[in-house]
């Protein structure tokens, strides 16, 4: 969720920063639950409780895309897809659209391009590998760079 990479090396710094990120969380969501039972005041325990619903969420939506890399690390496919044309990425800005069929089954994606540069991929019709994974056969992750 926080970035869309593809290669195994920026996979794994991706993981390492995700597992940082949900130790910290997990230190939060303790921290706060020690401070509603500690709190004297209403006031306060519903602050911390706001704090600690927040934390929770964020620790799912975390920790589902550091399970969606993991899977994509151990059990890597690839097949071709075709750019279509830009799209938003939630919280990451412009990215790009693709097509790919796995099975006789089409599937539709975005994906950022960083750190590709914009002008350098061909879109729309622009064929490209798709990385993606059995469990996770809807989320393919278009590989921009030509390795």
């Amino acid at each position: 969720m926080l970035l869309n990479i593809v290669s195994d090396e920026e996979l794994l710094t991706s993981q390492i920063v995700k597992t940082i990120l949900l130790v910290l969380i997990t230190i939060g969501i303790i921290y706060n639950i020690y401070k509603i039972v500690r709190s004297e005041t209403k006031v306060r325990r519903i602050i911390n409780l706001s704090i600690l619903i927040f934390l929770v969420l964020s620790i799912i939506l975390v920790f589902r895309e550091y399970k969606y890399e993991t899977t994509l690390l151990k059990d890597t496919k690839y097949t071709t897809g075709v750019t279509i044309g830009y799209c938003s990425v939630f919280a990451r800005g412009e990215g790009i659209e693709f097509e790919y069929e796995i099975d006789g089954k089409k599937y539709r994606c975005c994906n950022t391009f960083h750190p590709v540069p914009k002008d350098s991929i061909v879109v729309p019709g622009g064929k490209y590998k798709v990385r993606y994974t059995k469990k996770y056969i809807n989320k393919g992750r278009m590989v921009f760079k030509n390795e």
